[in-house]
């Protein structure tokens, strides 16, 4: 896929991807010392090493603005370095008003690619298939229909599920999953519709909705991990497989495109907007530590705040991004 070439572009910014290890490391750390170890003291050098990382990150995005990090030498990442712990003293007493902003946008960003991820893995199978031309009318008809029919299998029955889980709070999950239909269903009224009115059939659609399924199942059992599972430890090093391939998709499609962002944001370089990506995930990581020093009640709290707002912003993506993408996208062509 696309991002892939991105990354490759992204190793050839040494100190990028240098603060890149140095996170996923630290990352990496805190599921071994949580998971493994079973020592939650850890999480406290770890929330240190990443508050420095932070405002290390920080000082380069400025310098971002002056000189491409490509381009800086030892002057300047020496410069950066010293003014790490002088940013740090200064910021640090509204370090938590910035973490709202930083939730919000991972939030918008995170929700974004997981629904692009989706619909170009989708759009990517559907165009493969109408290469063939002399059975993309067949193969194509039939990619619709059997994930078509997958989906809303999957979505039936994951409702009946939930819906007959002893604990109440599990049986609301079931929510997410009728909206989903209704979701699905939405699309597929305007596939129709494209149908009617050019003769052509968005068929990556029904694709598009069984990989949204599994992208809300990964959700929803984040949500009430505690329910369903006995022992969590299994789902937290799973998550952060998830998390950490899906930020790693979202810096390779930053540096996938280089020249688009150069074109349309003047003063913006994918460097500024990686470091951002990163300092973001940083910030976010160090309230995510946070959270095993909270009580049950405030953590399920905050928990389900956070997926309640992931899920609104790809909602949103989902309906309004993959609407226009029913009119707009052309089969054959990557877009």
């Amino acid at each position: 896929m696309r991002f892939i070439s991105g990354l490759k572009n992204l190793g050839k910014k040494t100190i990028l991807v240098i603060i890149l290890i140095l996170f996923i490391i630290s990352w990496l750390l805190f599921v071994i010392g949580f998971v493994i170890l079973e020592k939650h003291s850890i999480g406290v050098y770890i929330q240190i090493f990443l508050g420095i990382l932070a405002g290390f990150t920080f000082v380069l995005i400025i310098l971002s603005f002056i000189r491409p990090l490509d381009k800086m030498g030892a002057i300047l990442i020496i410069l950066a370095v010293v003014l790490t712990i002088p940013v740090l003293i200064i910021f640090g007493r509204i370090i938590g008003l910035f973490y709202y902003f930083c939730f919000f946008a991972n939030a918008v960003i995170t929700a974004f690619f997981a629904f692009k991820f989706c619909m170009d893995t989708s759009t990517t199978v559907d165009d493969f298939l109408y290469k063939k031309k002399g059975s993309r009318i067949f193969t194509r008809t039939l990619e619709f229909i059997i994930f078509l029919v997958l989906s809303w299998w999957f979505v039936s029955i994951t409702i009946r599920f939930f819906r007959g889980f002893p604990t109440p709070g599990v049986q609301r999950l079931a929510i997410f999953f009728i909206n989903l239909f209704w979701i699905g269903l939405i699309l597929i009224v305007f596939v129709i519709l494209r149908l009617i009115f050019t003769k052509k059939l968005a068929a990556y659609i029904s694709l598009f909705d069984v990989l949204i399924f599994l992208y809300v199942i990964y959700l929803v059992i984040g949500l009430w991990a505690e329910f369903i599972f006995y022992d969590s430890s299994g789902y937290v090093i799973f998550t952060f497989v998830v998390d950490l391939l899906l930020f790693i998709y979202i810096i390779g499609s930053i540096f996938d495109r280089v020249d688009y962002i150069k074109d349309k944001l003047k003063i913006f370089r994918a460097d500024t907007i990686a470091l951002f990506v990163i300092l973001m995930k940083v910030i976010v990581q160090i309230n995510k530590i946070s959270q095993i020093f909270m009580t049950p009640l405030e953590l399920a709290k905050q928990v389900i705040f956070q997926v309640q707002i992931l899920w609104f912003f790809f909602v949103f993506f989902t309906i309004v991004v993959g609407i226009y993408t029913i009119f707009k996208h052309k089969e054959g062509k990557t877009s």
